[in-house]
């Protein structure tokens, strides 16, 4: 089974504008004179990086369900956000995405579990949900992602699947 990630990142940047000033001399002079002066600061964008893709191993006649637990399972898919040190971010996603037949109409439910963690630590990494989510990245500017979840393959045509999944990490 095939499975395409696609990570849609946001770039978040913020400009300030500071004193704007016209100032008007008097009428007797030729010409006015307008003040602008302007700043910005621009914040560099969260660049996600796959580390592993899911694996999914050959699935079996007789297997109804495929299970890959974010928290355990060696199989699951690994992510890295990394950005500005110690920044807060917000993560959201959609839980279920739809799986077509490469060659057919066929379709097929994935149900995402995703655990995160600013230490590449799995083992203690925590669940999240789908709502937007505030997290911190880690001194070195870092947030870890595993991926998994589980398909039901009960009534699965033979053949390739794919889908997309989307996580959506931006600063906040």
């Amino acid at each position: 089974m095939q499975k395409s990630t696609t990570v849609l990142l946001l770039i978040l940047a913020v400009i300030g504008f500071t004193t704007l000033t016209a100032t008007a001399q008097d009428q007797d002079e030729a010409s006015s004179r307008i003040s602008i002066s302007a700043s910005a600061q621009v914040v560099e964008s969260i660049e996600m990086i796959t580390v592993r893709d899911m694996d999914f191993s050959p699935v079996q006649p007789s297997q109804q369900l495929i299970s890959i637990d974010p928290l355990s399972d060696a199989n699951t898919g690994k992510m890295i956000a990394l950005g500005n040190a110690d920044s807060q971010i917000r993560v959201s996603f959609v839980r279920e995405r739809t799986l077509r037949h490469a060659s057919g109409s066929n379709t097929l439910t994935f149900t995402y579990e995703i655990a995160g963690n600013d230490e590449d630590d799995q083992s203690s990494a925590e669940i999240l949900q789908t709502d937007n989510r505030d997290l911190t990245l880690n001194g070195n500017g870092e947030y870890y992602f595993w991926i998994g979840g589980q398909i039901n393959v009960e009534n699965a045509k033979p053949g390739n699947y794919n889908g997309n999944f989307t996580i959506e990490v931006e600063y906040i």
